[in-house]
């Protein structure tokens, strides 16, 4: 009754990773991940806020998909090498 289907049979499609999604979901909703978390915000999500500000990521500037997917791996590889150099300065600075 709750189908109108010709053979009555409600079919529920799921994507091939909703069970890692809902195991994702679940360990997101535990006591020492919601803490964790919370601080997304500040880490993750600001790297895409910093490549939108400084590396004009607003809008594209190129025509293609090949040709922006190869700006953003050049912009996220540089971000990545700046995050290294300054993770190494003050690794040498604590160890001098």
């Amino acid at each position: 009754q709750c189908t109108a289907s010709k053979t009555h049979v409600k079919v529920v499609t799921r994507h091939v990773w909703e069970e890692y999604m809902e195991a994702c979901e679940d360990i997101r909703h535990t006591l020492g991940m919601k803490d964790l978390y919370s601080h997304r915000k500040e880490t993750i999500e600001r790297i895409f806020g910093t490549a939108k500000e400084n590396h004009g990521f607003r809008y594209t500037q190129m025509y293609g998909k090949a040709r922006m997917i190869m700006k953003v791996a050049l912009t996220f590889a540089c971000m990545n090498l700046k995050k290294l150099a300054k993770i190494q300065q003050e690794w040498d600075l604590k160890m001098a």
